[in-house]
C-alpha cells in the first residue's frame, strides 16, 4: 500500500510539474502576444499617421497639378498676345497692310507690271526718255475705312 501511494504521490509531482511548466509556457505566450498587441497598436498609429501625410500630399500634387495647367495656359495666352502686339507694331512700322491693299488694288487694276515712259531733260540739256517699272502704281482709290497711322 505504501508503494501504491509512493507511485501516486510520484504520479502527482510529475503531473505538477507538467503543470508548472505548461502554465510558464502559457505564462511566455501571453507576454509574447501582449508585446505583439503592444507593436501592431504602434503600427495602426503609424499607418494612421502615414495615411493622413499621404492624403495631403495627394491633396498637394493635384493643386500642384491644376496650378501647372493654369501656368501653362497663362503663359501660352500672354506670349500670343505679345506676339500680336509685336506683329501689329511691326505692320504699322513697314506699312506691310498699306502695301499689300496697293498691290491687291494694282492686281484688280489691272495695271501692276506696266512700263511708263517718263519724259526727263539730261544733263547736257537734251531730251532723254527715261523708262520706269512701276509694279505698284499709286492709286488714290478711297477704302471702305479711312486709314490711319496711330504710331
Amino acid at each position: 500500500m505504501t508503494s501504491a501511494a509512493e507511485s501516486i504521490t510520484e504520479s502527482l509531482r510529475r503531473t505538477r510539474q507538467l503543470m508548472v511548466q505548461e502554465v510558464e509556457r502559457s505564462a511566455s505566450t501571453l507576454m509574447t502576444v501582449d508585446e505583439s498587441t503592444g507593436v501592431l497598436t504602434k503600427a495602426e498609429s503609424e499607418y494612421k499617421g502615414h495615411c493622413s501625410l499621404l492624403t495631403r500630399t495627394r491633396n498637394l500634387l493635384s493643386t500642384m497639378q491644376r496650378q501647372d495647367v493654369l501656368d501653362r495656359v497663362i503663359l501660352v495666352v500672354g506670349f500670343t498676345i505679345f506676339s500680336l502686339a509685336v506683329f501689329y507694331v511691326v505692320s504699322k512700322r513697314i506699312g506691310l497692310l498699306k502695301l499689300q491693299r496697293k498691290l491687291i488694288e494694282a492686281v484688280k487694276a489691272g495695271t501692276a507690271g506696266q512700263v511708263e515712259i517718263v519724259p526727263r531733260v539730261g544733263r547736257e540739256g537734251a531730251n532723254v526718255a527715261q523708262v520706269q517699272m512701276n509694279p505698284v502704281p499709286e492709286l488714290n482709290v478711297p477704302l471702305e475705312q479711312a486709314m490711319h497711322d496711330e504710331l
